[in-house]
């Protein structure tokens, strides 16, 4: 198969309008099942060779039973299902239209993640092509509800495999990329040994509703807001887990010399200090604080009696979910403002941190130096959540990394307006699904 016809498969997977939906919204199940008929006919071979099920629904797992039953399987993992992208008015190519143009592919999913999802599937059945028997079992994974948090997709996919008692060496996952961080002169592809934990948090006032032109000289709405003030104002302390100082180790080097102000390598505790400067290295040290939902009243000239602010939290390791609720209790209840769990299903604690010295780490070390020679490679941790936090409860170690430059805009690339992925960088993961899948197949 041809480059541009390997194009064409990817351009195609993303023209289906995949949106997962929050629970109470309408979902459309349509798409997904288009989906899973267009890979059956786009990839024969790996439907041939691969026992294919559909779990949950809409979720896809397919396993390649290896020859020697003695050793743990390993899983490659992506999501089918992708973010809504509202009307598309500022997009430079439609939202669901899989244009390339100017070496980039357009379209909502093409870096988070359908991109794992087609070049996984590009690489088996490239292998395909010639006699492959692999030692290991190979499974792949695509859950349908990744950005709701995965609960009737990867966490179905986990149910599955451990009632057949199936535990696995390793899952890859996305979560680590091809950073171009403001504060290092060069980039680095980061793997992925942990992810942050996950929490939101509801706050609200109590006061009483009434006329706008009367107004309370101290109102429910303004109690809330100097809470969030406030929140905002006394931030976690920086910690610094092993993943990130591991990255520091690796690249104190390479830290331009405008941020650091002298020509000496930081240290790991000075880079700490100088990286908490920018969005992105800040969400690297600390357990973030982000306000995201505010509603008051239903009209501009009624004082809202219960205004209520969502507030979510990224911890790091070493900061647990009641600890934030402490804390944020000790700042909110003083001002009259009570604090809730918003979802207790959405409560996540920081993952475990994945092991270096693996034959799944160097797979994806090696992998990695083939299609993208003389780039560092250095751990890290993703500030984001994936469903590898499903998947570690059956796996030994969580890596997680795509091939993929993010650029100036980093992490917010996935869920930009106008998402879109360099030719380059996806024909790049197929060869490097293809090598870590070679790799870790053979005892």
């Amino acid at each position: 198969m041809t480059d541009t016809q390997k194009l064409e498969i990817f351009s195609e997977i993303l023209r289906y309008r995949t949106v997962s939906r929050q629970p109470g919204e309408v979902f459309d199940a349509k798409p997904f099942l288009e989906t899973a008929e267009y890979l059956k006919k786009v990839f024969p071979k790996v439907h041939r060779d691969f026992k294919r099920e559909t779990v949950g629904g809409e979720s896809l797992l397919f396993s390649l039973q290896g020859g020697d039953r003695s050793l743990r399987p390993v899983m490659l993992t992506a999501h089918l299902d992708v973010v809504p992208a509202d009307d598309g008015e500022k997009w430079v190519e439609p939202p669901f239209s899989g244009n390339i143009r100017d070496g980039r592919i357009w379209g909502r999913g093409s870096i988070d993640y359908k991109a794992g999802v087609a070049a996984m599937l590009q690489a088996c059945e490239d292998i395909l092509e010639k006699e492959f028997t692999p030692d290991r079992t190979i499974i792949l994974a695509f859950g349908h509800d990744e950005e709701v948090g995965g609960s009737k997709g990867a966490a179905e996919i986990v149910r599955v495999l451990k009632d057949r008692g199936v535990y696995l060496s390793s899952v890859l996952d996305e979560g680590g990329y091809i950073y171009s961080y403001p504060w290092m002169d060069r980039d680095v592809a980061v793997i992925g040994l942990a992810e942050k934990g996950y929490l939101t948090l509801r706050l609200t006032a109590h006061g009483v509703q009434g006329h706008a032109s009367v107004p309370e000289l101290s109102t429910a709405a303004g109690s809330l807001c100097r809470c969030l003030a406030d929140l905002e104002k006394n931030q976690f302390k920086a910690k610094l887990c092993s993943p990130v100082e591991m990255m520091f180790q690796a690249t104190s080097d390479m830290f331009r010399e405008s941020v650091t102000g002298s020509d000496h390598a930081p240290t790991p505790e000075e880079m700490m200090r100088i990286i908490e400067e920018w969005p992105s290295g800040n969400a690297l040290v600390r357990t973030t604080t982000a306000i995201t939902m505010i509603s008051g009243s239903s009209k501009e000239n009624i004082i809202p009696a219960f205004p209520f602010a969502l507030v979510n939290f990224r911890a790091v390791p070493g900061d647990h979910s009641l600890d934030i609720l402490n804390h944020v209790k000790s700042i909110a209840e003083p001002l009259g403002v009570d604090v809730k769990y918003e979802d207790t299903n959405q409560i996540h604690e920081p993952s475990g941190i994945a092991s270096m010295d693996t034959v799944e780490y160097r797979a994806i070390q090696a992998a990695v130096r083939k299609i993208l020679p003389g780039i560092p490679i250095v751990p890290g941790i993703f500030p984001a959540a994936t469903d590898s936090r499903h998947y570690g409860r059956i796996a030994d170690n969580v890596y997680r990394f795509e091939p993929v430059h993010l650029g100036k805009e980093g992490l917010g690339a996935l869920h930009s307006e106008g998402e879109s992925i360099a030719v380059e960088d996806y024909l790049n993961a197929i060869s490097f699904y293809t090598a870590y899948v070679r790799s870790v197949s053979t005892a």
